[in-house]
């Protein structure tokens, strides 16, 4: 088993009828977003469903090993009826017939399997592990659909904060247009601070309209997570916590090749190479099994057209003796799929370390931006304060007011994305990490 076909069909019991359910109405905080995602989406059936067919499939391996019943009824017409002819003097003429021109006959047929020397145990184990990698598969998907709620619940906080830091700065602007124009009417002012304010004022509402486009995708984005038609309602409670503390780097990449989940589906498929490769090996074991039938027919000897019960038992022994090469292409093939698992979980342990190691990197980056962004805040406020003053005196000219407001609002926006990117970065250790998907 592929860990790519187990994660596209990939599941753990969730109420049926599932996918139909949606988030319900009213505010939404992030732990209740990444429930109503995994709740409902469809590819949480498919994972279940898969789950659904790996317990099957151990039904089947497991029946060779349970008593089997077959159930016969046959019927029989026969033109050639061979015969004796007997001729008797002073007697009329006869015959004696081999069989009947028409034979019926039922039966059962009860068999059981003594042994197969292991086959089936084998797999019966190999259907087991088929099971608990596609349960690992699950999980990846319910980590996968919860870490991409997350992202896409922060973005949509993200950007709404952002387009109220475009509001207030158009209001400024707006303000200062219109201090502008008064002043240019009482000749205090120059044409120029009015059309440099004017210039100011259009960026900033087409900055506007850039931020909500981006907001109504990341809002359809989750909604479609959600089941919830585009343009529906969409209230969210919840802000950027980036205080909370993580775990050691190298505890960290020790979790993650222990805990996530996909490096659980590798080890799995490793695990049902292993099996396969031993049932394989035992391709060619005799097996021994017992018959009992019995039933009813007609045209047995001598009383043709007496129906007849009848009981048969034995035991059958069956031993390969030339397979046609099967049991080596068998053994050769689980052998290939032994070194394609254990080559894909060298392969996960790498990737993990390195995405551990990235996550750590922008962790360190957005906690040094951070706590950059509180001073940069604070100073651009004063430098703001100064500059209303100054520009009330007329010590400076309307530029320049413009460039400390303008200068506030980009420091408040690096701060909002600053700690956007310490709580995904946060989120991504954690997802690195195997653990699962939370506030």
């Amino acid at each position: 088993m592929k860990t790519q076909g187990v994660l596209l069909l990939v599941l753990a019991s969730i109420a049926p009828g599932a996918l139909a359910q949606v988030a319900p109405a009213g505010p939404l905080n992030l732990n209740q977003a990444i429930e109503a995602v995994i709740a409902r989406y469809p590819s949480m059936d498919a994972a279940r469903s898969a789950v659904d067919a790996a317990r099957a499939r151990i039904l089947q391996a497991n029946s060779s090993r349970l008593p089997q019943l077959t159930g016969q009824g046959d019927y029989l017409y026969s033109s050639l009826r061979p015969y004796v002819a007997i001729s008797i003097p002073n007697f009329p003429s006869g015959a004696i017939y081999e069989n009947v021109q028409d034979s019926y006959g039922v039966s059962l047929t009860a068999s059981q399997l003594l042994t197969d020397f292991g086959r089936t145990d084998k797999l019966v184990d190999m259907a087991r592990s088929g099971q608990i990698a596609a349960e690992d598969a699950l999980e990846a998907v319910r980590h996968q659909l919860g870490y991409q709620t997350i992202q896409s619940f922060y973005s949509v906080i993200l950007l709404r904060s952002s387009a109220d830091v475009a509001r207030e700065e158009i209001g400024a602007l707006e303000e200062a247009l219109r201090i502008a124009q008064r002043k240019f009417g009482a000749g205090s002012a120059t044409k120029f601070d009015v059309l440099t304010t004017q210039v100011r004022l259009a960026n900033a509402r087409n900055h506007l309209t850039d931020t909500l486009a981006s907001l109504e995708k990341q809002e359809n984005g989750l909604r479609q997570l959600l089941g919830r038609d585009p343009g529906s309602p969409l209230e969210l409670v919840g802000d950027f916590d980036a205080s909370a503390s993580v775990i050691s780097e190298s505890a960290a990449i020790a979790d993650g090749l222990v805990n996530r989940p996909e490096m659980k589906v590798a080890r799995d498929d490793e695990q049902t190479a292993h099996l396969r490769f031993e049932s394989a090996d035992r391709g060619n074991r005799p097996t021994l099994s017992a018959q009992v039938s019995g039933g009813m027919e007609n045209g047995v000897v001598p009383d043709l057209y007496d129906n007849r019960g009848y009981l048969n038992a034995g035991i059958s022994l069956q031993v390969p003796i030339l397979t046609g090469k099967r049991v080596l292409g068998q053994r050769l093939e689980a052998g290939a799929q032994v070194r394609s698992a254990q080559a894909r979980e060298r392969e996960l342990g790498d990737t993990i370390t390195t995405e551990v190691a990235d996550a750590y990197a922008d962790l360190n980056a957005a906690r040094a931006r951070l706590g950059n962004s509180d001073t940069l805040v604070d100073q651009a406020r004063e430098a703001l304060a100064l500059a209303q003053t100054r520009y009330a005196n007329g010590v400076i000219t309307n530029f320049e007011l413009l460039d400390a407001q303008s200068a506030l609002r980009a420091a408040e926006l690096s701060r909002l994305q600053a700690r956007y990117d310490c709580v995904l970065a946060r989120q991504a250790v954690a997802r690195a990490a195997g653990v699962a998907p939370q506030q």
